[in-house]
């Protein structure tokens, strides 16, 4: 309910006028109270929505929190397919948020897999993967040495230049800031899929802010462990901490998942290329493993944009936990 007020006065304020709130406020009345075919008061809902926050990009946080906040599953999901598609229609439309690499591809997806636990398939487009190969590779490089320390996930061979020794064998990792990927593409790209998660998922916390990056590469074949992201001892004992936002470049990997370690089964996602998986809240703790990364599933567009492999850039929000460095590359 405070959650409820306080978005209430959130809206209040941004409406440009009072009776336009009253109005918003009918329609969000009508359309969660209706108990049968709700389409037109749905419709009529989003259009109100769209009309009075959707002048400018930045609103569109608003309506996002909006259909968070929908009671009833099958209303929230009702509501979110009409604000993506409304929201479709404005950025053809209006096209400010072509402006950035953040931008969705036209044709992706949203599969919700579980509370908490989004995969946003084809999310990225083709420009956005080749930015995040290139910027990762660009900050994972070391020398040798370095690369030992910890310092990078990789080092070029002198036999070979197009050659990797990677920091792990058949896998390398390193973490990084946020502030080493070059520019805000990076903070635009976990902000703007954070939002479409959002939309689907109201079980995934606001508020997301990136400050970590773990940049894993896998050669094809590769594997890692069951584990859990629980560098926050906060988050172990919580359902609602923030989400964890994995992009996937390159060959496609099996990620398994589960909610305990002692569970006997667990599920398996295929992850692609140019996907986007996220998982906060009631799912943030979850243990996951790359069961294995997929020979000759690199796609067209990325051949000769990158090595032979999957990349893996996992962008966090570590609140007040620490990511002790000094376990890397043995982490």
């Amino acid at each position: 309910r405070a959650r409820c007020r306080a978005l209430a006065r959130r809206l209040e304020d941004a409406a440009a006028t009072p009776v336009q709130y009253m109005k918003l406020k009918a329609h969000a009345h009508a359309y969660q109270t209706h108990d049968d075919d709700d389409a037109d008061a749905c419709a009529a809902f989003v259009a109100c929505l769209f009309a009075t926050f959707a002048t400018c990009e930045e609103r569109f946080d608003l309506i996002a929190e909006v259909v968070a906040t929908t009671p009833g599953v099958g209303k929230r999901e009702r509501l979110a397919a009409r604000v993506e598609a409304a929201t479709r229609d404005v950025v053809a439309r209006c096209g400010a948020p072509a402006r950035t690499m953040a931008q969705p591809h036209k044709n992706y997806k949203v599969e919700r897999l579980n509370d908490g636990l989004v995969c946003l398939r084809k999310f990225l487009t083709v420009e956005a993967q080749e930015w995040l190969a290139k910027s990762a590779f660009e900050v994972g490089e070391s020398d040798a040495a370095s690369a030992e320390a910890g310092k990078g996930f990789f080092a070029k061979t002198a036999a070979d230049e197009g050659a990797l020794k990677l920091n792990q064998g058949t896998r390398g990792r390193v973490i990084k800031a946020v502030d080493d990927f070059p520019g805000e593409t990076l903070k635009e790209l976990c902000g703007e899929a954070v939002r479409v998660a959002r939309v689907a998922d109201a079980s995934l916390p606001s508020g997301f802010n990136p400050t970590t990056v773990l940049v894993n590469f896998y050669k094809d074949g590769a594997e890692f462990k069951w584990h859990k992201d629980s560098e926050d001892p906060k988050l172990i004992a919580s359902k609602t901490g923030q989400p964890i936002v994995s992009f996937s470049v390159g060959l496609s990997a099996d990620f398994g998942y589960k909610y305990s370690f002692d569970d006997p089964e667990h599920k398996t996602v295929r992850l692609n290329s140019g996907d986007v998986l996220l998982f906060g809240g009631p799912s943030r703790m979850i243990v996951h493993s790359v069961l294995n990364v997929h020979p000759g599933s690199m796609p067209g567009n990325m051949r000769g944009k990158m090595l032979n492999g999957r990349l893996n850039v996992t962008v966090r929000d570590i609140g007040t936990g620490v990511i002790d460095t000094s376990q890397f590359p043995a982490y």
